[in-house]
Formats: structure tokens, C-alpha cells, sequence
């Protein structure tokens, strides 16, 4: 049906890129560009959100590199878990991470903000430099330790030059991340320690002056651009969001570890994942403890009203995010189905899906306020619009989810089908369905997991009626009182449940 696509497309088309070109064309001016380009306050933030980016990247290669050693060069015991567990971080609310550092580094923002972006891109480079290593023959390596290589030289000589490509790509992916943190820097960052896409925020929210978050957009959108077109050929999510089926290709490579291999391995696994696991164990332990003491106080004040009290109902809250990612996770996936089972499905098709990623969160958000904001589009204060915002974010992974899934099925089988009197419609449900039925479930639980933890362009919808988990953490935090910010641990640890839960269905 090679109609089908036209309808998230078509949505892609209301819901992105109008608001965007929308954005653009109301506030964009060269003049506005050029003076933000010299005030002196916006030059340090600018600095900051550049050095702090790049200071991430280096230290999750650092981080990183180790584990990816391990995992794609043997074959361990519980070798999948590990790759499982420092992947979850990767899709993980930023700001239940952030309230993890922050349980655990309280006063220091900047090392807070360091640790927080490590967390989420380890698995980065873990992806995308894995399968690049695994592929790399056995035989160089044993050779060169045959001729007296040490282990440095034979990794600078032999494998850096291989998985150089790949490692490049994964920097350059990292690096935009770090550089458009939104939800990490606040939380952890504060008053004094703000990148680019907090100030766009703060400026058209806080400030009102929507010409200078507009200016800020389009010089942090070129800034993307030029680095991922610098650093990388292939989208960020198609290298990120590998299936289980790329872990059984590389798995195939693998060798089984001697006695002095596996303590060699433990040694390199085990400061990785216990600095990517320490936030999410941190939340949990957090929200149990106040003043030194056990406590049970934070899940109470959840729900006895306590939260009421600054606008927040908890219960309403978590409600509204469990229909929000339901919702997300249905639209979502049959938007993406009908995108990947097209016929004409071609790479240009492909390569619009992907545009969301090009742009930030909060740059797409202030988009969606400045076109929303009156008739015949008046949808600002919708409700609906924020799932709906959800489902354009998530869709360029749905589709990487299952356009796999969809190319992978013999077309024997459906001709076969056809050869016996089955119509399209039959060959499809008996035929097709059953086979992509796990890309589907996977695709569904993404899904959910990135509406659960969106929080840039919904920090600019969200209404009384719409919080989600993610803002009520940030609002309860923002407030003083050693309640509510007890309450935003315990809520956080609730995000975690709630999140694992969503993303065991991946």
C-alpha cells in the first residue's frame, strides 16, 4: 500500500517540519544572529557548552573502549546482560540519570554533568565501535604478540587503524549529544553552568525573548550539522539502536576467554559498569534514605498530598505518562510499519524519517509554541499534542526498528502465499505479521521508553493536566524543602521501574 506512508509522512510534514520552517521564518534575522554570535555572556555559554561537550567525548571513549574490548572479542558469560545493562542508560529519562549523580554528587555540577553524559554514551561507542572490532581477524592480533608486540602497541598499530572509522563516527555522534544536553545540565547544572539548549530555554520561556532562543537555535543547528556531517555518514540511531540480531552476527567472532583472559576481562568491565550503573542503584538508595536514616517518607509524600501542595498531583502524573507512552507506542509503531512495508519504501523515505534527529528537542519545542500559539492552529495547550510530539521523536527509531524486520522476509514466502489464492490482506495477517511480530514489540517498547523520558520539547507543552514523570522530577527538585526533594528521589526510583519495565518489551 503504497499510500500508507503518506500518512505519517503527512504528519511528519504538520507536526515538524511547519513548526520549524514556521520558527524560522518569524524570528530568524541576521542581525539577531550576529549579535548573539557577540554578546559577551552568550560567548562563555557557548564555551562551556563546547569544552564540557568535548571533555564528555574523550571521557567516554576512555570509559568505553574497555568494555567494548571485552564484548566484542569474547564470548563471556553473561556477556549479553552486560551489553543490555550499559545500553539502558542510553534510553534511560535524563533526568532520573541526573537525579542519580546528583544523589551522589550534590555540590559539584560540573563533574556532575561530566559522570551524567558518560552514563548515557558509553553505549554509543559501544555500538557502533563493537561490530567494527569484531570483525577485525584474530590472527593480526596473535601475529603481532608472536613478534613481541605489547598489548599497547598491537591496539595502536593494529586495531586503532581499524576501528578508526567507526570510532570516529561514534566521537562525532557523542559529542552532539553532549553539546545539546538539555535535561543533564537542569538538573545538575543550575543557575551557573547552562549550555545552549538550556539558554534557548531560558530565553524564550523564562525571558520571553523569543528573536535571541530563535538565533540560538539556528547557530546550534549549523554547529550539528557540520559535525555530523564531519564525523559521520550514518544516522545516529542506526548505529545506536543495534537489535539483538547484530549481537548474534558479532557473536559468531567470538572466542572463548582462558582463565588469565577472563580476570583481564573482569579487570576492563568492571569500573565501566559500575560508573554507568552507580546513578540508577544511587536513585534507588536515595529514595530510601533521609538524614542518614531508612525511610519510606519519600513514597509516602507522593501520594498523601504532600506534592499537591506546589501544583503536582503524583498520581495524575504517572497516569498521564503511562497513557502518554501507550499511546506513543501504538502510533508510533503502526506509523513505522506503514513506512517500512512500503513498496516504494526508497532511502529518501528513510533519510525524512531521520530529520527529527537533526534537530533539538528544545529547538523543535520552541517551534511548536511560536506556530501553535494561535488560529486556525491554536493546539498549544492541547493535551494531545504532547503524545503526538512524542511519536514524531520516536519514529525515526521505530522505522530502524522494523525496516530490517520488513526486508528480511523472503519474498517466496508471500508469492508462495499468493501462488495459493491468499489475497494481500490475508498474506500479510498469517504471513508477514507473525514474522515481524518481535520487531514490533520491540518498535512498541522504544517507543514508550522515549515518551517516558522526553523532556525537552514537552518542557515546553506541559500544562497542569499533562506533567509527565520526567517534569515533575525537575519541579519537585527546583523547590526547596527537604520533602519535596525526597519526593523527587522516590518518584525517580518509581521512573526507573516504570522505564524497565517499558524497555524489557525491547
Amino acid at each position: 500500500m503504497r499510500w500508507a506512508q503518506a500518512i505519517p509522512l503527512g504528519a511528519l510534514a504538520v507536526f515538524f517540519a511547519f513548526p520549524v520552517v514556521t520558527m524560522l521564518a518569524s524570528f530568524a534575522r541576521p542581525s539577531d544572529i550576529t549579535s548573539t554570535l557577540t554578546n559577551a555572556s552568550l560567548v562563555r555559554l557557548w564555551w562551556f557548552t563546547a569544552w564540557q561537550a568535548a571533555l564528555s567525548t574523550v571521557l567516554t571513549v576512555a570509559v568505553a573502549l574497555p568494555i567494548t574490548w571485552a564484548v566484542s572479542r569474547y564470548s563471556f558469560r553473561f556477556s549479553k546482560t552486560l551489553i543490555g545493562l550499559i545500553t539502558v542508560p542510553f534510553f534511560m529519562p535524563a533526568v532520573v540519570i541526573a537525579t542519580g549523580v546528583k544523589a551522589v554528587l550534590p555540590s559539584a555540577p560540573v563533574p556532575a554533568i561530566l559522570w551524567a553524559h558518560v552514563v548515557f554514551n558509553v553505549a554509543v561507542i559501544v555500538r557502533i565501535v563493537g561490530p567494527r572490532w569484531a570483525m577485525l581477524d584474530t590472527t593480526l592480533e596473535d601475529t603481532a604478540a608472536d613478534l613481541g608486540a605489547t598489548s599497547l602497541r598491537t591496539f595502536r598499530f593494529i586495531v586503532l587503524p581499524h576501528i578508526a572509522p567507526a570510532l570516529k563516527n561514534a566521537a562525532a555522534v557523542v559529542f552532539l549529544f553532549c553539546f545539546s544536553s538539555f535535561g543533564v545540565i537542569a538538573i545538575l547544572g543550575g543557575i551557573k553552568r547552562r549550555t545552549i539548549e538550556a539558554e534557548i530555554f531560558t530565553q524564550a520561556v523564562n525571558l520571553g525573548d523569543t528573536r535571541t532562543a530563535v538565533s540560538l537555535s539556528v547557530i546550534q543547528a549549523v554547529v550539528i550539522l557540520i559535525v555530523f556531517t564531519l564525523g559521520t555518514r550514518q544516522s545516529r540511531v542506526t548505529n545506536t539502536s543495534r537489535t539483538t540480531d547484530t549481537t548474534n552476527d558479532i557473536a559468531t567472532t567470538l572466542r572463548i576467554p582462558t582463565q588469565r583472559q577472563r580476570r583481564r576481562i573482569v579487570a576492563a568491565v568492571a569500573l565501566p559498569v559500575l560508573i554507568v550503573v552507580a546513578p540508577l542503584v544511587a536513585v534507588i538508595l536515595r529514595s530510601l534514605r533521609l538524614d542518614g536514616h531508612f525511610t519510606l517518607d519519600g513514597y509516602r509524600w507522593l501520594f498523601n498530598g504532600t506534592t499537591e501542595a506546589v501544583g503536582i498531583n503524583i498520581a495524575s502524573t504517572l497516569l498521564t505518562s503511562t497513557t502518554f507512552a501507550i499511546t506513543c507506542a501504538v502510533l508510533t509503531t503502526t506509523a513505522a510499519l506503514m513506512i517500512a512495508s512500503a513498496k516504494n519504501n526508497t532511502s529518501l523515505i528513510s533519510a525524512l524519517t531521520a530529520f527529527p534527529l537533526m534537530v533539538s528537542a528544545v529547538t523543535l519545542g520552541l517551534g511548536l509554541i511560536v506556530t501553535f500559539d494561535q488560529a486556525p492552529f491554536e493546539w498549544r495547550v492541547e493535551r494531545w499534542l504532547i503524545p503526538v510530539i512524542h511519536c514524531v521523536i520516536a519514529l525515526p527509531l521505530a522505522v530502524r526498528t522494523l525496516d530490517p524486520a520488513v526486508r528480511a522476509i523472503p519474498e517466496s514466502l508471500t508469492q508462495a502465499s499468493a501462488s495459493l489464492g491468499a489475497g494481500p490482506w490475508k498474506t500479510w495477517r498469517r504471513i508477514e505479521l507473525p514474522l515481524l511480530t518481535p520487531a514490533l514489540v520491540r518498535s512498541a517498547g522504544l517507543s514508550a521508553a522515549i515518551s517516558l523520558g522526553e523532556f525537552g520539547a514537552t518542557s515546553f507543552l506541559t500544562r497542569s493536566n499533562s506533567t509527565t514523570v520526567p517534569i515533575a522530577i525537575s519541579q519537585l527538585l527546583g523547590h526547596p524543602g527537604a520533602q519535596l526533594s525526597q519526593a523527587a528521589f522516590a518518584l525517580a526510583a518509581l521512573c526507573v521501574l516504570l522505564f524497565t519495565a517499558a524497555l524489557r518489551l525491547a
